[in-house]
């Protein structure tokens, strides 16, 4: 039997897509392995979101080769999409397709030898949504859907506009098809994800929204949760908070990505709204959804970047008082407009900056949680760990409490008695 293996970096995306990979190529007859073990294809779903990023990507593109010399080494991902060209001199290295073919891997690699090395499009002629299986092994548990791929905002600092393309949106109708599928096979959650999930229907011409999918899935039966991944602050217009305001399943979590809490930071990122309209937007989801949780991603050492504006970084997230945050440091990549700005940070800084940024984030987590104390949280338990059950509440607070395995993938009521180190512990009612 063919054997495959996986190593995937980088976003929750490209996890969920190589979950999705896996899930073609057992289609076909292939058993999946661990990457460290011999295998006759090795896919490497790479990241160039950070220099890191890129850097990992080919030295785990040099690991498969040593491993098998005789496998075949496909790499994909947002890395060979940016930079197919400095892959293809990395010894060893079979194939290196593009984010738009992903779907195809399997019958690209079953096809056999091909002139081309390289399968990569330009990102003008990445325009179409393509779809990818859901994986078995998700059933019964919390299922994503990725609804819309792309994103047009060329923020100052990232790449991912040249890797994942221009905004296009799945159809509605294909999306409300997906969901009742899942239904049927048992998930009692569904996570709707994009790269700029936001911008959904844009693209389209019949004049659809965001807001029109959370109002259509409000209406499917036995869809216990809804999620959304993460929204964009300049995203959550009239329509979208009446939709989230009178939809019965949606989880009362939402990410919004900040990014900078300094306004001047803001203007040079290239990010649409100011510091004022962030947490506008945040008051007004909080006086529609109780006991909302508000995550975020939070950026230091921008280029230019003073002690002054870190200082206002900080004091504007103790404002906002997020439940989490993802903290993380500025990467030059080469093709923004950012990597071309003077003043860059030195690496000593923005760890400095990341370490007390993250501990203000710890604080604010653990304040959030003390709330449920004494109060019922609805848990959907995904795992099972020394004597464990393990889950998350409708608006993400991880939950601790004894059980049993049987409880996986079933919502149960747990009665809050204590904090844990990332969230909080309890009973089953």
């Amino acid at each position: 039997m063919a054997t495959v293996a996986f190593y995937t970096l980088g976003c929750k995306v490209n996890r969920d897509e190589t979950d999705s990979l896996a899930q073609l190529f057992k289609q076909q007859g292939y058993r999946v392995v661990d990457f460290n073990e011999k295998a006759s294809v090795y896919v490497i779903n790479t990241c160039t979101v950070t220099q890191a990023g890129s850097r990992k990507s080919r030295q785990m593109i040099r690991r498969a080769v040593r491993t098998a010399p005789d496998g075949l080494v496909v790499v994909t991902g947002c890395y060979s999409q940016t930079a197919s060209e400095e892959i293809a001199k990395i010894p060893g290295v079979d194939l290196i397709i593009g984010n738009d073919k992903k779907h195809k891997i399997v019958d690209i690699i079953e096809q056999g030898s091909s002139k081309n090395k390289i399968l990569v499009s330009s990102r003008q002629k990445l325009n179409e949504f393509y779809n990818l299986p859901i994986p078995d092994e998700r059933k019964r548990k919390r299922a994503t859907l990725k609804i819309q791929e792309g994103c047009d905002n060329f923020c100052s600092y990232c790449i991912v506009p040249y890797a994942r393309g221009p905004i296009r949106s799945k159809p509605i109708d294909e999306i409300i098809s997906d969901i009742k599928k899942l239904i049927d096979e048992g998930f009692k959650e569904v996570v709707l994800t994009g790269i700029h999930l936001g911008s959904y229907g844009r693209d389209q011409e019949d004049d659809v929204s965001l807001a029109d999918v959370v109002h259509r899935l409000g209406k499917i039966e036995n869809l216990n949760r809804v999620r959304l991944s993460s929204v964009e602050p300049t995203d959550f217009d009239t329509e979208l908070l009446e939709a989230i305001k009178v939809s019965p399943n949606l989880c009362n979590h939402f990410h919004i990505p900040l990014q900078n809490g300094s306004d001047e930071i803001l203007k040079k990122m290239g990010r649409k709204y100011d510091s004022a309209y962030f947490l506008e937007t945040v008051s007004k989801i909080r006086e529609i959804v109780k006991d909302v949780a508000i995550t975020t991603d939070v950026m230091v050492g921008f280029p230019s970047e003073t002690e002054e504006n870190f200082k206002q970084n900080l004091q504007f997230i103790k404002k906002v008082g997020f439940s989490d945050i993802h903290v993380f440091k500025y990467s030059m990549r080469e093709g923004t407009k950012a990597s071309k700005m003077s003043r860059q940070i030195t690496g000593e800084i923005k760890d400095r900056r990341a370490k007390e940024l993250a501990q203000q984030a710890n604080l604010l987590k653990t304040q959030y949680n003390k709330k449920f104390l004494g109060s019922k949280l609805e848990v959907l338990f995904e795992q099972y760990s020394d004597g464990n059950m393990i889950g998350h509440s409708s608006n993400y607070v991880k939950v601790y409490c004894p059980g049993e395995k049987k409880y996986i993938g079933h919502v149960r009521n747990v009665l809050i008695n204590n904090l844990t180190k990332d969230g909080v512990a309890g009973n089953i009612e």
